[in-house]
């Protein structure tokens, strides 16, 4: 609405201004830390020794996401408190931005560079390197056949996951650093490369929906499981919903 409408919401209401940016930055970082969390998992569950294996657990994840969750909420808490609306006297426009100067680099060089784009990156590229080896090992080990094409298929996802991570936020990323500490004086060249980051940005925003649409595609145990929930459970259901309404009550 912002970007394609300049319709602003941010300017009218000072709870949105707050809360949007912390929702936005909190759901952002549980993303990051879930899609992490997934790569780590596949490493510990191809690995062949016993204690790696065990941290490859239910329980273990849920604790985890839980504590990352608490953690995502008190982190980005202050923007809760910082985002103000300013009122630029030149234009007399109301902006939703900060002021505290120690947060505005906290938020840039912390929360958007290293959270946002660094960590993810290099998490996700290592950890699906390492599973990739060890599926490579898997076929020395005695392993049953099962657990084998399970294992090699969940690492197919998660590699295919990584890849395209590469390809959504690191040109994002590369954009950014050229645009905050490349000293452009050109005009024309700052044109550019800002509709290029705007494009890439677009990109970025698409790696959090990728996972459902890469599943999707790559796992035929997925697409099954996938039908099955749709046409087996849920149209059955809605089905049997219809049938009920449609009966009609014999008056006597």
């Amino acid at each position: 609405m912002i970007t394609g409408f300049n319709i602003d919401w941010t300017r009218n209401s000072l709870f949105y201004c707050k809360f949007r940016t912390y929702a936005f930055q909190v759901t952002t970082m549980i993303s990051f830390t879930c899609i992490c969390l997934a790569t780590i998992d596949q490493y510990f569950a191809t690995c062949s020794r016993i204690r790696w294996q065990r941290w490859c657990h239910i329980k273990i994840a849920y604790r985890i996401i839980i504590f990352a969750i608490f953690i995502a909420i008190i982190e980005q808490s202050p923007c809760l408190f910082l985002y103000e609306h300013i009122k630029i006297s030149t234009t007399n426009i109301i902006i939703c931005t900060i002021t505290n100067e120690f947060f505005i680099q906290f938020n840039t060089y912390f929360n958007y560079l290293i959270i946002g784009n660094i960590l993810p990156y290099l998490i996700t590229f290592s950890f699906g390197l390492m599973a990739y080896r060890n599926i490579k090992e898997i076929n020395y080990r005695t392993v049953p056949l099962v657990r084998r094409e399970l294992d090699k298929q969940l690492t197919t996802m998660v590699l295919i996951q990584v890849i395209y991570t590469f390809f959504s936020i690191l040109p994002s990323m590369i954009i950014y650093l050229i645009l905050a500490y490349g000293n452009i004086q050109d005009l024309v060249l700052i044109a550019q490369l800002r509709l290029i980051y705007a494009i890439m940005t677009c990109l970025y925003y698409s790696y959090f929906a990728s996972p459902f649409y890469i599943y999707v595609c790559a796992s035929e145990r997925f697409r099954r499981q996938l039908i099955h929930v749709i046409s087996k459970i849920h149209l059955k259901r809605f089905q049997a919903r219809i049938a009920t309404v449609n009966q009609v009550i014999p008056h006597i």
